[in-house]
């Protein structure tokens, strides 16, 4: 997938994108989080959201 594809992605197609970059900033550990927080404005509810909804997988409570 493109970048610029993301903007049109259904929840399908991105996820699994989003898995794979997500997988690969936990192998960088604090310089992934570091380069992620660099990019995330303080007033981006977006980015909250799905951040709630991150969490909420991680810890078990979300699934089909």
């Amino acid at each position: 997938m493109n970048i610029d594809d993301i903007q049109r992605a259904e929840p399908d197609a991105l996820a699994p994108v989003l898995l794979a970059a997500l997988q690969r900033l936990g192998q960088l550990g604090r310089d992934g989080a570091v380069a992620l927080g660099r990019l995330v404005k303080d007033d981006d509810a977006d980015f909250d959201e799905a951040a709630g909804w991150i969490e909420s997988i991680a810890d078990g409570e979300l699934s089909d």
